[in-house]
């Protein structure tokens, strides 16, 4: 990690705290748009709900955005701490697949998992997860329809390396190279959500804190295979 100013963990802690601020009200207007939108407190009529989904889908969106702002502060002021224990990747993988079913299906992507008995690591099950689900949405954003999506495994000395690789339209070298700093982002694409540029920073901060190193290996037209290495 670089050395930090003085300035840079203030104002680091300031954006970690505002995110508080602001996550708080916003989780409050999505539970209360999912009770509405499910008909849960009344029956809507058909264009009350459209407007309502809506809503909470775009409250969602924007939680999405203060919780990765709220991240990158927390890891500029150092305050992200670690809660490890034997983890299988294999079963992380399978997890983040079964919350990302309802993405393959709108564009028809196949999603395999390689199975080992030997992938285990020591860390954060919830960072981890976090790393995973942001490199598959990844490959789901480059990826065209009918394409592939797999997570497979390697041991390579003290390391177990997660190779998350897609045939999709590939990324150029120069944003490729990029990718990893705070946001930066690569080429956005037609139809495809915007991102704010944190969550592959993100991803090599989680992975640097587990004492592991993540890279990018991209060629356009022909797809992408993002990896980590971990200690065994």
């Amino acid at each position: 990690m670089h050395d930090k100013s003085k300035e840079q963990l203030e104002f680091a802690r300031f954006l970690a705290q505002i995110g508080h601020e602001i996550r708080t009200p916003l989780n409050a207007i999505k539970g209360f748009g999912d009770l509405l939108a499910d008909e849960t407190v009344g029956e809507l009529n058909p264009a009350q709900k459209k407007y309502m989904l809506k809503i909470t889908d775009n409250a969602e969106k924007l939680l999405l955005v203060v919780n990765q702002i709220l991240d990158w502060a927390k890891m500029e002021s150092d305050q992200i701490t670690l809660e490890k224990q034997p983890l299988h990747l294999s079963r992380i993988a399978h997890e983040v697949g079964n919350l990302m079913e309802l993405r393959f299906q709108e564009k028809q992507l196949t999603y395999t998992v390689e199975e080992h008995d030997w992938n285990y690591v020591n860390g954060d099950w919830g960072r981890l997860r976090e790393v995973l689900v942001n490199l598959v949405s990844n490959s789901v954003k480059f990826t065209d329809k009918g394409g592939h999506i797999s997570v497979s495994f390697e041991k390579k000395d003290k390391y177990i390396i997660t190779y998350v690789t897609d045939d999709g339209c590939g990324i150029p070298q120069e944003k490729a190279a990029q990718l990893f700093e705070p946001f930066s982002k690569g080429a956005d694409r037609p139809g495809e959500e915007k991102n704010s540029g944190l969550g592959l920073w993100i991803c090599r901060s989680i992975i640097e804190m587990h004492d592991g190193h993540i890279s990018v290996k991209s060629e356009p037209g022909v797809g992408t295979v993002f990896s980590f290495a971990l200690p065994c």
